[in-house]
């Protein structure tokens, strides 16, 4: 059941002589200076104190916010300025020496990223994307380059940001001279999942005129640990007579949350049992009052296949479903293991020879062929093919499966959506939850899809996922469909609580093992056990394939 917040009857009115804070008790109860039957009205350590009122757990601190919740008073931290200092994840002044695990790639020796002195926002040398000797990247070629920052973890409870100094003496028109920056998210050390920050779009005009700070939030990301990487791509060897791209003074930080405006504390509920929430003077705060000991559906780290009433054939990873045959492929779809049979089981690289000379043939994991398309001349075309939008209300050629006819499926549906009025939405649209008596899972899988020989392709989509903050629970993945075998691609156990956050997320997943084959993607939700009834559900939109050519 909900848990109700008591009002604050009394702190409002209380005189305070500061407009500090922080944690010296004796300078708190100085601020009130009033005493009642012998004793401070407010006291030191009132948190977790038995209460009738708000107004009791008060402890004269202008860093936080208190709350009786259940006849306990928590106490919520209120980031401002003065209760929260900046962190600085990551800093690169790009002066000579870079930091370690900051790297350089390019397309061709025509043009790259360099350290130079020609141009800074601080003295005294800047990252330079040219030729350094001509001080141009019109050099007759198609150029490109990219530069890799080492991994960062980022914070969970505050939103980081990354900011940079940028001069951007290029071609304004989008479509070409592309200045990109991306998160990789990183799982066991592979790439689990691109994001892209910052397109060429949002580069504000100041940018080509001289440095400028451009600045892109990583909120999304919070709990990951993510690899920057900044990079131009010409396109083309065309219209490139400009001198290049300037970078200065790059830093992650991680700043204060930023509250959300708020009257009442009615203003703050999120709907969630297991957060208290206050209305404070710079808007909402928040902070969590379950015991993961007392209420495992919120831990994390839960494992449900240990809980009453496991799915058959349980599981909560791939590992859990290796049966070590090498002629089947085994993943865990959702909470229960798939067995499909292997269409190469290869010893070496020569069994997977597809006579394609765009593609690089390895014999993967589990004997899997995987095919890996070459950059470069005659066989690279960048592109985007549109997959599904829903926007006409219909599946647009995508294939949906109830599979333990619940009546919980995935629907086109109105409610969210990043382009035009629909989106893909995996509950019962009626309520706007997917509560059920029973586990409730569907899949979405779409047509045949020819993925480019040459380059890399990525599936890119957007999601919105309001579920439980347990990632073995309500699980959304995506799945490779390739000659019969069903292959891991994505899961939203790589986010860091299993949602995303309450606004949508754009998701880009590396399809490079399937250069030049025919596959199906599938988009699988399933709810592992009972499903609650306070919760959204899950929603897709904007399907693409994207195919790069660096």
């Amino acid at each position: 059941m909900r848990l109700t917040l008591l009002p604050l009857l009394l702190a409002s009115s209380l005189p305070f002589a500061t407009q500090a804070c922080g944690s010296d008790t004796s300078s708190k109860l100085i601020q009130v200076g009033d005493e009642h039957d012998g004793t401070h009205l407010f006291e030191p350590g009132t948190d977790g104190r038995e209460c009738v009122t708000s107004a009791a757990c008060e402890d004269g601190d202008l860093c936080t916010e208190n709350r009786c919740v259940d006849s306990v008073c928590v106490s919520i931290t209120v980031p401002t300025e003065e209760c929260c200092e900046t962190a600085v994840l990551f800093s690169e002044t790009f002066d000579e020496n870079v930091s370690d695990g900051v790297s350089f790639t390019q397309l061709n020796g025509a043009a790259g990223w360099h350290i130079l002195d020609g141009r800074n926002a601080s003295p005294p040398e800047a990252l330079y994307f040219g030729d350094p000797e001509r001080m141009t990247y019109n050099v007759g070629v198609h150029v490109a380059g990219e530069v890799r920052l080492p991994a960062v973890e980022l914070p969970r409870d505050r939103e980081t940001v990354l900011t940079m100094r940028l001069y951007a003496l290029i071609e304004t028109n989008p479509q070409y001279d592309i200045f990109q920056v991306d998160a990789d998210i990183m799982d066991g050390g592979e790439v689990a999942a691109t994001t892209t920050l910052l397109r060429k779009r949002d580069i504000p005009v100041d940018s080509y005129q001289g440095f400028a700070l451009v600045s892109a939030s990583l909120k999304e990301l919070a709990g990951a640990t993510v690899v920057v990487r900044i990079s131009f791509d010409s396109v083309d060897d065309l219209n490139n007579g400009y001198e290049g791209v300037w970078v200065d003074d790059l830093q992650l930080l991680a700043s204060c949350p930023l509250p959300t405006a708020c009257e009442t504390d009615v203003d703050c509920d999120d709907g969630d049992a297991c957060t208290a929430e206050a209305c404070s003077d710079v808007g909402c705060v928040s902070t969590n009052i379950c015991d993961p000991i007392d209420n495992p559906i919120t831990d994390v780290d839960v494992n449900p296949c240990a809980e009453p009433g496991a799915p058959a054939d349980c599981c909560i990873s791939d590992a859990d479903c290796e049966d070590g045959n090498p002629a089947t492929v085994n993943v865990c779809d959702g909470a229960t293991c798939a067995v499909t049979l292997n269409p190469d089981q290869c010893l070496t690289a020569t069994d997977c020879d597809d006579g394609d000379a765009c593609t690089t043939e390895t014999c993967g994991a589990g004997g899997v062929c995987e095919f890996e398309g070459t950059i470069g001349a005659g066989c690279c075309t960048p592109g985007t093919q549109r997959i599904a939008d829903f926007d006409n209300e219909t599946l647009q050629g995508i294939y949906v499966t109830d599979n333990f006819e619940t009546g919980i499926f995935w629907t086109p549906d109105l409610t969210r959506s990043t382009s035009g009025k629909f989106a893909l939405y995996c509950g019962d649209p009626v309520t706007q939850t997917y509560t059920y008596d029973r586990r409730v899972k569907s899949s979405a899988t779409t047509r045949p899809l020819e993925i480019p020989a040459g380059g890399t392709t990525r599936i890119e989509f957007d999601l919105f996922k309001a579920t439980r903050t347990a990632i073995n629970y309500d699980v959304f993945q995506v799945f490779v469909l390739r000659d019969g075998a069903l292959q891991a691609a994505w899961s939203s156990k790589l986010l860091p609580d299993g949602t995303t956050g309450g606004a949508w997320r754009h998701v880009a997943v590396p399809l490079t093992a399937y250069a030049g084959q025919q596959v199906q993607l599938r988009f699988v939700f399933d709810s592992v056990g009972v499903p609650p009834g306070s919760y959204e559900g899950t929603y897709v939109d904007s399907i693409t394939l994207e195919t790069g050519c660096q």
